[in-house]
């Protein structure tokens, strides 16, 4: 599974990564923004997650080579009961600190996992799990409360931290300088410039041929990832433009990585009772769907590199996919006339928040969004908020009422209808009968009663519109030309299993 790597010794290993200037044996990467934790569990946001799992590993990946749920800490996992389920560890693995990777490790990660209070952002997921319990040291048995059809994906989300390292220093102080099993450990952190890390040298699988460390860099700047990834400072640079692929892909230097994204971008219409404002009106939040011109925005912003969401949230190819659904099409005309039937003749001023340097072109399609409701006489107040902020009000809803957006959970319609439940912190709408079918999908076995709950569920969201459906696109990456075998996940995370760099 992992790769061969020539070795070199720990104090080496470390000066590289102490001497920051890139090497040709250190990766430099540069992503939108600063991580908040490096604890893998305490975030959803692929930036964070893509940094704290260099060092600290789940049970079992989620491998975008070959799209299947692979062996990690764990070496596989069978079924005792629909809602008991046997997790084989691997022998011999430790922590970087010299703690036992072992049943009490992870059953000690789990009871964590499972505790809304500590891992809020895993909350949805979480909820399947009733609990874990030690059978050997190298056997625990979890239980469900229910049968749970995304459970391998459900598995691959439970990130592994030793005991005693975690309970000296608690949850917070955890996040900022955590203990893995990982290829990689930490070294330093300068807040908002660099996080460094060097090669783990006793990991328990195969290093990563040719890289002795990694730097990760903050870079909301689209034009500065690009400049720095031209002329050699980063290896790595995410979430590019597609107006730069022109300009790149006859570097002989650089590759460019397309990847097909999980990501559904989105404006948030909070129809929720604590958020007072037109939006409360079904037929404004239609109204706003009719006043968007999303293949403009296609066109004009991604060079039609994007695929409109035909009016859901499910993705052609997943489960759930409703055929019979089209976008609201353009018609301003037809906004106009339902603000006036919903009380609003002359429109109305909204808030409009939108992350600037979270999301490739964040800024551009957030204005391109307040042009077109200003041609309905709806006047958006524009707040643009760095991406750290951004997702500390997307998680407490302080968004609200209007907010531009990219949600990518994991690859099952579970998770993704997870995200408009009423009691999830993301949602911008209470609905019971959305709740009630999000529920018994994630609870269905039999494939096409499932397919059709979240159909139904589909068609419901459509017409009550809790959002402008805007469009999910295509993720690029870029890289130095010497890493081979690089491929992130349609989430927006990226590994460094089984990678190579050098000539």
């Amino acid at each position: 599974m992992f790769s061969k790597m020539r070795r070199v010794t720990a104090a080496a290993a470390l000066l590289a990564a102490l001497a920051l200037p890139a090497s040709a044996d250190t990766l430099t990467i540069a992503q939108n923004f600063d991580p908040q934790t490096l604890w893998p569990n305490g975030t959803t946001a692929s930036d964070n997650l893509n940094a704290g799992s260099a060092m600290v590993e789940s049970l079992f990946w989620q491998d975008p080579r070959v799209n299947e749920i692979r062996p990690l800490l764990a070496t596989g996992f069978e079924m005792e009961s629909p809602t008991s389920v046997i997790v084989k560890l691997r022998e011999g693995i430790t922590f970087t600190n010299g703690e036992p990777m072992n049943a009490d490790a992870v059953v000690h990660s789990v009871n964590i996992f499972i505790d809304k209070e500590q891992t809020p952002a895993y909350a949805q997921v979480a909820q399947a799990f009733s609990g874990a319990e030690k059978v050997d040291d190298l056997t625990v048995r979890i239980t469900l409360h229910d049968s749970y059809p995304p459970l391998a994906l459900a598995l691959s989300q439970i990130y592994v931290v030793p005991p005693n390292y975690w309970n000296e220093m608690g949850l917070e102080a955890y996040g900022q300088k955590p203990v893995g099993t990982g290829p990689f450990k930490f070294v330093e952190w300068v807040r908002d410039d660099k996080l460094v890390m060097e090669r783990n040298e006793d990991y328990w699988g195969d290093l990563p041929e040719g890289i002795d460390g990694l730097i990760w860099r903050p870079v909301p700047d689209d034009a500065a990832r690009v400049a720095g990834l031209t002329t050699g400072e980063y290896q790595v640079a995410k979430d590019l433009p597609v107006t730069a692929i022109p300009g790149l892909e006859n570097e002989p230097e650089i590759k460019l990585v397309p990847v097909p994204s999980y990501r559904i971008y989105q404006i948030g219409l909070s129809s929720l009772p604590q958020h007072e404002s037109p939006l409360q009106n079904k037929l404004v939040r239609q109204a706003l769907n009719y006043a968007v011109d999303k293949e403009a925005i296609i066109n004009s912003l991604f060079f039609g590199k994007a695929e409109p969401l035909n009016g859901q949230v499910l993705r052609k190819s997943q489960l759930g996919f409703n055929p019979d659904l089209q976008d609201y099409p353009y018609d301003p005309e037809k906004a106009k006339a339902m603000l006036a039937e919903a009380g609003y003749p002359d429109g109305f001023t909204i808030p409009f928040k939108f992350p600037s340097g979270r999301y490739a072109q964040d800024r551009e399609v957030s204005e391109a969004v307040a042009g077109m409701l200003s041609k309905v006489g709806v006047k958006t107040e524009m707040i643009a908020l760095e991406p750290g902020e951004f997702l500390r009000q997307l998680r407490s809803k302080e968004l609200a009422p209007m907010y531009f957006v990219g949600l990518a959970p994991q690859d099952d319609p579970a998770f993704q209808a997870s995200q408009y439940v009423s009691t999830w912190r993301y949602t911008p709408i209470a609905n019971e009968e959305i709740d009630a079918l999000a529920e018994a999908g994630a609870k269905e076995m039999d494939v096409e009663k499932r397919r059709k709950i979240y159909q139904d569920m589909m068609a419901l969201m459509h017409e009550e519109a809790p959002i402008i459906f805007l469009y999910d696109g295509i993720d690029v990456y870029g890289t130095d030309a010497r890493l081979q075998n690089f491929l992130p996940r349609g989430d927006g995370r990226m590994f460094f299993y089984d990678v190579s760099y050098g000539q």
